[in-house]
């Protein structure tokens, strides 16, 4: 619900969103989960998404028997790409752009679920630490740092934390990496 809020879909009263949300389950437009702290989740079902003009009905698969891991990395995605005003880039805009980097390179950038999105003119990374390892997130710098010299330099690698210590070691990782890296401690509660 929260969610719904921060994007701006309902700017009125608790009780008036829940019941229009209830309006909208009952019409088959939408279907809910529950994440295993209790909290309730929303999605377009088929019908939900020929209404509003969506032909691929993805996210319906997505979220159907979706566990708290995957709600929850998209839920994150969300509120990161609300609280910064972006959006993210199709992966084959992402593909043209880092045409120039070896394939291995490329393999490791599109394996992950690291998401890309441009702002100031600069193509951004996103890298979310749901609790990996150091080791982890230390790769992910080093891949970042092999690609091509022209490229690093129109890149900013962004990693997500949700802790300050974290955000410190992230940083400490990152010190000599050759690429611009920005640390985000995110004070979101989930």
């Amino acid at each position: 619900m929260e969610q719904l809020f921060k994007a701006g879909v309902f700017c009125n009263a608790h009780n008036t969103a829940y019941k229009r949300l209830l309006v909208l389950r009952r019409g088959k437009f939408i279907n809910c989960g529950q994440l295993s702290n209790g909290r309730m989740y929303y999605y377009l079902t088929p019908r939900g998404g020929e209404a509003v003009g969506l032909t691929v009905p993805w996210y319906s698969k997505i979220y159907r028997n979706a566990g708290v891991d995957v709600v929850l990395k998209h839920l994150v995605a969300c509120d990161f790409a609300l609280a910064l005003g972006v959006e993210y880039l199709p992966r084959r805009e992402v593909l043209d752009r880092l045409m120039a980097a070896d394939y291995d390179v490329l393999a490791g950038c599109f394996r992950s679920s690291d998401l890309f999105f441009e702002k100031d003119g600069q193509l951004n990374v996103l890298v979310v630490d749901y609790q990996y390892s150091l080791k982890y997130l230390a790769e992910r710098v080093r891949l970042y740092s092999r690609l091509p010299p022209e490229v690093r330099g129109q890149l900013v690698v962004n990693f997500l934390v949700f802790s300050e210590t974290r955000q410190k070691r992230v940083l400490q990782l990152a010190a000599d990496a050759g690429v611009r890296v920005k640390v985000l401690r995110a004070n979101w509660k989930y």
